[in-house]
């Protein structure tokens, strides 16, 4: 607050060199006074009763002033739902913090994905036991974390599988680091087995360029071990979920991160790469994104 009323003061004595007599008094007037204040607000900074006193986030108190108005009133109580989570602004039955909507985007992505593959592959493969909890109550909840869902064709969608290290698991598959949870997994049956690693991020524009190297840790770190005791990456693709609508060039050589992602021939030429997932899309872009993951990864 000091630092800005100098600055104020400061806006104001170069105000005071306009030619109008009255505003130039006044501009000066204000330019003292403000600066004042600064430095009142330093000196009583420095006393011994606010030593201990540290910085915090700030806090929005309803004043009694404020509460004889109704409009202070609506604009208090959406503050409220806004800080606790989505509440009163879209419905009372999300409950999804705002600060963590990347966490609802990544759920998204994976029963929409469940969808596609139903859709896709048919609903003779497709067990979603696994996917929904029954209370005592006879409530339903979504199973958030740690669930496998096959989809049929021998294929099956993991949500936060988690990996630890390869020589701990009866598999011999896992990381040969730290626990790795990727946000979904899509693992196909068969000899190879194929798995690809699918990174959900609520990102688009330059913060995507940040997102990564979380895909070249999935791609590189997640090993499995043979009977020879070899070790080998056994991740055949990765790739990033994201809302982002690129701009592609002809070449992907000449188009710039993060668009660069999601050029088909970059995809196709290093499985590696970004994937359109955005709410709004139909049932059709929804299967041509699956296809187009799992084509890439599978040629």
């Amino acid at each position: 607050m000091a630092a800005w009323l100098a600055n104020v003061g400061e806006i104001l004595e170069r105000r005071a060199g306009e030619a109008d007599p009255e505003e130039r008094n006044t501009a000066a007037t204000w330019a003292v006074r403000t600066r004042g204040l600064a430095r009142r607000l330093n000196t009583a900074a420095a006393t011994p009763f606010f030593e201990q006193v540290g910085e915090g986030p700030a806090q929005l108190m309803l004043s009694a002033l404020y509460r004889r108005d109704a409009a202070y009133r609506r604009f208090y109580r959406l503050w409220q739902d806004m800080t606790l989570g989505l509440a009163a602004v879209f419905g009372d039955f999300l409950q999804m913090p705002l600060a963590r909507t990347y966490d609802l985007y990544e759920l998204w992505c994976f029963l929409r994905l469940v969808r596609a593959a139903a859709e896709e592959y048919g609903p003779d493969g497709l067990d979603v036991s696994n996917l929904f909890i029954l209370d005592g109550a006879g409530g339903v909840t979504i199973a958030a974390g740690a669930v496998t869902v096959p989809v049929g064709n021998g294929y099956a969608l993991c949500f936060q599988k988690q990996y630890r290290e390869f020589w701990i698991e009866a598999d011999r598959r896992g990381s040969f680091s730290r626990t790795m949870v990727p946000d979904v997994v899509v693992k196909k049956s068969g000899q190879p087995a194929r798995l690809i690693v699918l990174d959900a991020k609520y990102r688009i524009n330059e913060g995507l360029n940040e997102s990564i190297n979380s895909i070249h840790t999935y791609r590189d770190a997640l090993v499995e071990e043979a009977g020879s005791g070899n070790v080998k990456g056994f991740v055949t693709a990765a790739y990033l979920l994201t809302p982002h609508i690129p701009e592609l060039a002809s070449d992907y050589r000449a188009t710039q991160l993060p668009a660069r992602l999601f050029h088909p021939e970059y995809r196709a030429a290093f499985r590696f790469g970004a994937v359109t997932l955005r709410p709004g899309m139909s049932s059709a872009e929804l299967r041509q994104c699956l296809r187009t993951v799992v084509a890439d990864a599978t040629v």
